[in-house]
């Protein structure tokens, strides 16, 4: 995820403020109550994985 054309425009974007489409889809799934998640076969720790895989915790744009 950090090699190429895609990892700068991917940098870029979160410069800029551009979320991230996995991120706002890691907080639709954080604001499923325990029984949806299990509907989905998702479970919490699956849905922090991906947070931190996809650096949705980072704020957006410069942060010195």
């Amino acid at each position: 995820m950090d090699q190429g054309i895609g990892a700068v425009a991917r940098t870029a974007q979160r410069l800029f403020g551009v979320t991230n489409h996995h991120c706002i889809d890691v907080e639709v799934l954080k604001s499923l109550a325990p029984e949806e998640l299990i509907a989905r076969h998702v479970s919490v720790d699956e849905v922090n994985a991906e947070a931190e895989k996809y650096n949705c915790y980072h704020p957006l744009g410069l942060s010195f």
